[in-house]
Order: structure tokens, then sequence, then C-alpha cells
């Protein structure tokens, strides 16, 4: 079907796919299997708790920036400037407490047989 803009007046549609092509978009997928099963190993048997709960809990810190931020419901969106990022913080900041409770904190208590925290 031919498009009913004229000529030269339409702007050409790219995605990220069409420049990485082949070999390179494997490889780019390659290092990141690796680097994320790397992390994942890391999480579970890193000598130090505090650092398994981080590991654990930091996936939840891009998510919830996105979703509080980004998104195109975003929360408190009809509030005056200040109520609305003073309550963003606050949903970011229980958020994360909650991540680290239940990923952080729980996950250690279970696998971790000294139950140092």
């Amino acid at each position: 079907m031919r498009s009913r803009s004229p000529r030269g007046s339409s702007t050409r549609t790219s995605r990220l796919t069409s420049r990485l092509h082949g070999p390179l978009l494997i490889a780019v997928g390659v290092i990141l299997i690796a680097v994320a099963g790397f992390y994942v190993i890391e999480a579970f048997v890193a000598p130090n708790p505090l650092l398994r709960i981080v590991l654990r809990s930091l996936p939840a810190l891009p998510v919830t920036i996105w979703t509080l931020w980004f998104e195109k419901s975003r929360p408190l969106e009809g509030r005056g400037p200040l109520i609305r990022v003073a309550g963003r913080i606050v949903l970011l900041v229980l958020v994360m407490v909650f991540a680290v409770a239940i990923l952080g904190i729980g996950l250690n208590w279970l696998y971790d047989p000294n139950r140092v925290i």
C-alpha cells in the first residue's frame, strides 16, 4: 500500500536491529548473557552478605525509576510539582526498601546457613 503523504515529507523509521547485523548482534548477545550469568552467580555466592543483598536488590532500581518517572501513566501526575517529585521519591524509597527486605534479606536468610544478617 502506498503512503498518502507527499513524496519526501515522511521520515524514515529505523530500528536498532537494522544497525546491528549478524556476528555483531550475536557477540553482543553472548557478552550480555555471560555478564548476566556472572551477576546472578555472584548475587548468591558472594562472600559478603551485604554485597549479596545489594546485588539481589539492585535490579529493582531501574524498573522503579522507569515506572515512576518515564511511564505514560505516572503516579501523582495531576498534583503540583513539589508533591509530585516528593511523592515519587517516597515511592522509590518504599519500593527499594521492599526489594531489599524480600530479595535481599529474605533470600539471604534462606540461603545463608550461618544466618549472618
